[in-house]
């Protein structure tokens, strides 16, 4: 068992992202905020709509009634979203979050493969403190040599958790997540980081902000590791996005990769798209299968939706090896509703047929449980490695069975 709470991050966790324009509530921010409106549009929305009817019913209306006091004493926009927050976290369901509009407008650009001004990375806290999350392969805070468990000290020489630059946190209410928030830039803006990546040896990197994006990383990502004379190939895919992931994974296959002998195929992070599961799981199984070779699948805490749906499709068609954390169990499609003041509520609306009464809370458990990388990591990667073993365990395998 991995001693670390889940780290699975709400925003990008959508099987189907279904944008509801507020259900005829004003998305204008009001010239002075009035406490609980925000609130108030969280809650008619989930006596609406939130997918379990029987719940809404009978239980909603309490919790409603429990956490109103503190949206009606909140002083500022973030104080009430906290409010909502601690409303959803009160709902046993995944999916429900306080999403602010940079945020949700970062997140349907990476689904559609489109790049924005980025640092490359996001920041989760773990007690207090704030490290390096989700580095983008390739991206701004890689190339400047950001680490993947730095810890963040300050941002332009403010406290980290005082800086302008953070967005408000993203993670799932009702799981036991850390907070995970992005930051704030534009274009070309230089940001000093003060980074500690062993505790007490602190230096400062400055990124500049660029263009970039998940699917920029994914291909950025793909390479050929040479484990004892086998060749591997790696690829890491953040998001399942709109379009684009069957057909790149089935160019690489049969391109760069042809003359591999095993995959690695890293579905840790985020979700997606479901609409795409079944060509990409299609790659790897049946008739028209272009790779039949092994295959290992990473995943971890933050492998949620699609992702989750293709390890059970892999691990229930004995197509791939698993290794690495049980996913987060999340597997309803995400809704969202303007709730206003630049803020977004994300709920469930409705069940995924065939997944969510299998997963929901569940999750898939890998084949080989494998803790990954935590606080001060300075980069390691116990997972990939494990799957790297693997990868040459399943290649030797596969050939003394045909030599006998």
């Amino acid at each position: 068992m991995c001693n670390r709470r889940s780290v699975s991050s709400v925003w990008a966790a959508a099987l189907v992202v279904a944008v509801a324009p507020g259900w005829g509530f004003a998305a204008a921010l009001a010239a002075e905020r009035v406490a609980g409106e925000m609130f108030d549009r969280a809650a008619e929305t989930l006596r609406q709509h939130y997918y379990d009817k029987q719940f809404r019913t009978e239980r909603l209306p309490q919790l409603i009634e429990r956490f109103r006091p503190l949206a009606l004493a909140a002083r500022t926009r973030d104080e009430e979203r906290a409010a909502v927050h601690a409303l959803l976290a009160e709902i046993p369901a995944t999916h429900m979050g306080v999403i602010s509009k940079s945020a949700m407008d970062a997140l349907m650009r990476d689904l559609r493969c489109s790049a924005a001004p980025t640092l490359g990375f996001e920041l989760i806290e773990y007690d207090g403190k704030q490290f390096a999350h989700q580095v983008l392969e390739g991206g701004p805070a890689a190339q400047a040599g950001l680490l993947r468990g730095d810890r963040i000290v300050a941002i332009d020489g403010v406290p980290v958790g005082e800086s302008p630059r953070l967005d408000w946190r993203t993670d799932d209410a009702y799981l036991p997540d850390p907070p995970v928030r992005g930051l704030l830039v534009g274009d070309g803006e230089r940001v000093e980081l003060l980074i500690e990546r062993r505790p007490g040896a602190l230096r400062t990197l400055t990124v500049a902000a660029r263009p970039y994006s998940a699917w920029r990383a994914a291909k950025a990502s793909a390479r050929v590791y040479e484990q004892k004379g086998q060749k591997i190939a790696y690829i890491h895919f953040w998001y399942i996005h709109f379009t684009g992931v069957d057909k790149l994974l089935r160019d690489t296959l049969t391109n760069e990769f042809a003359d591999c002998d095993a995959l690695v195929l890293d579905l840790r992070g985020r979700g997606g798209n479901g609409a795409v599961i079944g060509s990409i799981v299609r790659l790897f199984d049946g008739d028209a299968a272009v790779w039949r070779k092994p295959v290992i699948a990473l995943v971890n805490r933050l492998s949620r939706s699609a992702k989750e749906v293709i390890a059970y499709e892999f691990r229930k068609r004995g197509c791939a090896t698993l290794v690495g954390e049980p996913t987060a169990g999340a597997v309803i499609p995400a809704s969202f509703a303007d709730i206003g003041e630049d803020t977004l509520l994300m709920f469930p609306a409705f069940k995924l047929k065939g997944y969510t009464d299998e997963l929901e809370g569940v999750g898939v458990r890998p084949h080989i449980s494998v803790c990954d990388a935590g606080p001060f990591s300075a980069g390691a990667d116990p997972v990939l490695e494990a799957g790297l073993v693997r990868a040459v365990e399943e290649i030797r395998t596969r050939r003394a069975a045909r030599s006998d």
